[in-house]
């Protein structure tokens, strides 16, 4: 089976995201999520235009949207961790 298409919304100023970004360098999977820093005001407007907000972190699995930091972590430690 092929990796899910995975993106990251995410903002440094935020220790929710924080956590998140810590969780996926422990995991050494960087190369597999794309990491769109909200910061960037075509990220915001991209997550605004996904969710009507632009709450962080927003992950991205095939499309479909996953908010929650422990969520997203619970996620990506069940598909990745060997």
């Amino acid at each position: 089976m092929a990796d899910p298409q995975l993106e990251l919304y995410f903002s440094q100023e935020c220790g929710f995201s924080k956590s998140v970004l810590n969780t996926i360098r422990n995991l050494d999977i960087s190369d597999r999520v794309t990491q769109k820093d909200i910061q960037e005001k075509e990220f915001k407007n991209e997550l605004i235009a996904l969710c009507g907000d632009s709450i962080v972190p927003t992950l991205t699995v095939n499309g479909e949207t996953m908010r929650a930091s422990e969520v997203i972590k619970s996620f990506l430690v069940d598909q990745f961790l060997d």
